[in-house]
């Protein structure tokens, strides 16, 4: 048999291939044809690899037939389903109106629709090939409106965040209000075991005031008894204390009581304040980067914790803002320009 099967190009590319993890049959394959290639006999090839001398014969074939992109490709045909495409067209609408809970209540629909039974494990695997995926809907405010805040992200808020820097500053600005409570979340537990995570009235909580910066995304953060005007203004008064000499500070922030408050406006107005609020659209967190800072940091100091005294659990919040530099990779994947719009049509489960 000739020992010039491959071109020169397919061997370095077949040699470059059995270095990477690929399929085992695309493997074994690429290793006949290069043996072939060094001119190995069929005999001697089907001996060193457990094969039979027609399967070799059929691998050399196909690269003649086919070349390299015939042997990399893998033209198994799986077991026909048993619904049809019409019928999986059905389902797939079905679900997306109804959003079943278990694979049990998608198997009891397509038995009693199209009498075909199956077990959830292979409903399972279905629901799966047709692109679907178990995990909850989002909780969104009922009145969003994707047109006003695609709006007001083209005519205000990108612009200002194309503009920040140094003489520019910009800041996103909320309160959380961690309470002292544990927060179970989803993890990875020992099958079989139940882990309990201890947790408390859930009255008592911490009531933090922040001011995130872009493109910078650091923090500027007060602990306050209570979010009242008088609290945003000396969160005001601190950022203008960041800022000397700059013209204005933009602040976004949300539409709550205390932010339209007479108070807050009148020391807005005052002469010298260098803070100019620009306000959110009615029912947009999802504008808000500080929002995603916040969620972090539940996430970091909150989620499927304990802590035995309240003093134990501010002083975790303490903790992490003082190393908020170990987590700034994180949080510069997290807190980007890109945002996602909700209260889109067609994007929720239909009103019953």
């Amino acid at each position: 048999m000739s020992d010039q099967l491959l071109s020169p190009e397919d061997r370095a590319h077949f040699l470059k291939s059995m270095r990477r993890q690929i399929n085992s049959a695309v493997h074994r394959r690429m290793n006949v044809l290069l043996l072939l290639d060094d001119g190995w006999t069929t005999g001697a090839i089907a001996t060193a690899l457990y094969l039979n001398e027609s399967t070799v014969l059929e691998h050399r074939a196909l690269y003649l037939e086919r070349g390299r992109k015939g042997v990399e490709v893998l033209l198994y045909a799986g077991r026909r389903s048993a619904l049809d495409e019409d019928e999986q067209g059905v389902l797939s609408a079905w679900i997306e109106a109804s959003v079943p809970q278990t694979c049990a209540e998608v198997t009891a629909f397509v038995l009693a629709r199209f009498g075909v039974a199956y077990t959830p494990h292979a409903m399972a695997r279905l629901l799966g090939r047709l692109g679907f995926v178990y995990r909850k809907p989002k909780c969104v405010p009922a009145k969003a409106d994707a047109a006003v805040q695609q709006a007001f992200l083209d005519t205000r808020l990108k612009p200002l965040m194309d503009a920040a820097g140094p003489e520019a500053p910009l800041y996103f600005v909320d309160a959380t209000h961690p309470s002292y409570t544990g927060r179970p979340a989803h993890g990875w537990l020992r099958k079989g075991k139940t882990v309990e995570l201890k947790s408390n009235h859930g009255r008592t909580r911490l009531n933090i005031n922040g001011a995130l910066s872009w493109p910078g995304r650091t923090l500027v953060h007060r602990e306050e008894d209570l979010i009242t005007s008088a609290a945003m203004i000396r969160l005001f008064e601190a950022l203008s204390a960041r800022h000397e000499g700059v013209a204005k500070i933009t602040v976004i922030l949300d539409n709550a009581r205390y932010n339209r408050s007479r108070e807050l406006r009148e020391w807005l107005s005052q002469p010298g304040c260098r803070i100019e609020p620009v306000y959110l659209p009615p029912y947009a967190p999802n504008l808000n980067l500080i929002e995603r800072f916040w969620h972090f940091m539940k996430r970091k100091v909150l989620f499927n914790k304990a802590y035995g005294t309240f003093a134990l659990f501010r002083q975790a919040f303490e903790d992490f803002f003082r190393c908020l530099p170990e987590h700034a990779d994180q949080i510069a994947s997290m807190i980007t320009d890109r945002f996602h719009l909700i209260g889109q049509q067609g994007s929720g489960i239909p009103s019953a």
